[in-house]
């Protein structure tokens, strides 16, 4: 891809654009830099907004305070706001000059527990009005804007394997997609997140039920003490089956961050990040509200 400079508005501009992904401790990464300081953004779909910047990273001395944000693992942050960016630029020539209106905060916990030189965040609103097809396996995004010719052709899905189209739907926050599923004979709400591993949520009586018919497993701890779980006879769409390993045990307390935000009131959840997406090529279509899942 030839250079392309925009000002003011990190967005995306023509019809379809590929970044080279980089895969730390689960998470997908896209590298830049930021005024000349190299690093890496993550990818997450969890976050609105277009860039979001990492300022104990980058100084950004002219920073205003816009108030606090927290993310879902329950890291609470003040939230900033800078008029100018003066560049950013991604390795596929993509640049961004003069960005004005772009968020920050102190992502000290990204640089301590993923990667020290996290730039911040690339989030939702940079792709508006495209979809995405997500490649862990060939370490790759590639972006696709949205266009009736597009939705006819589906020339996304060109050359691969469609292994299920799942319809989802969002509820306060357009960048989540949610989706029912059945784990067994158990109804679970399932949320789409590139920003985490995995994991899983149930009541007692369902966890219960589980546990007894083998569904649930447990299968050990890993290098932090988290208590991983083997999930089988995971059907999406009432007819897409997939078994997830390595998934971790969370409880009601610690999802209540996800289900105030999202407005989740079902008792039982499945968070759907790296366990997932490593098995499996997806596309996401926020347009027609579909994920296509496909075979690696």
């Amino acid at each position: 891809m030839k250079a392309q400079v925009f000002e003011k508005t990190a967005e995306l501009h023509g019809d379809s654009l590929v970044f080279p992904l980089t895969i730390i401790n689960a998470f997908p990464f896209i590298s830049a830099t930021v005024n000349g300081v190299s690093g890496k953004f993550m990818f997450d779909t969890g976050n609105q907004f277009s860039i979001d910047i990492n300022d104990n990273y980058i100084k950004l001395p002219n920073k205003k305070v816009k108030g606090k944000g927290v993310v879902a693992s329950g890291q609470s942050y003040k939230k900033n706001v800078n008029d100018t960016i003066r560049e950013v630029k991604f390795k596929n020539g993509l640049t961004y000059q003069n960005l004005e209106n772009i968020t920050s905060g102190n992502y000290e916990f990204l640089q301590k527990y993923i990667t020290p030189d996290c730039l911040g965040y690339i989030g939702h609103n940079f792709f508006k009005g495209y979809l995405f097809k997500l490649d862990y396996l060939r370490r790759k995004i590639t972006f696709y804007k949205n266009s009736s010719e597009r939705s006819m052709s589906n020339d996304f899905l060109a050359n691969e394997k469609v292994l299920a189209v799942i319809d989802f739907e969002t509820r306060k926050l357009p960048n989540h997609p949610l989706v029912k599923l059945k784990i067994d004979k158990v109804d679970v709400l399932a949320a789409f997140d590139t920003g985490q591993f995995g994991s899983l949520q149930l009541d007692y009586p369902s966890n219960e039920s589980l546990k007894r018919k083998g569904s649930v497993l447990f299968s050990g701890t890993d290098g932090e003490g988290d208590t991983l779980l083997t999930v089988k006879n995971i059907t999406m769409g009432g007819k897409f089956k997939t078994t997830l390993k390595g998934v971790e045990l969370t409880n009601f307390e610690d999802t209540q961050i996800i289900r105030k935000a999202l407005g989740i009131v079902e008792p039982n959840i499945l968070d759907i990040g790296y366990r997932f997406f490593s098995q499996y090529k997806t596309v996401w279509d926020y347009n027609r509200k579909k994920i296509y899942i496909l075979e690696y």
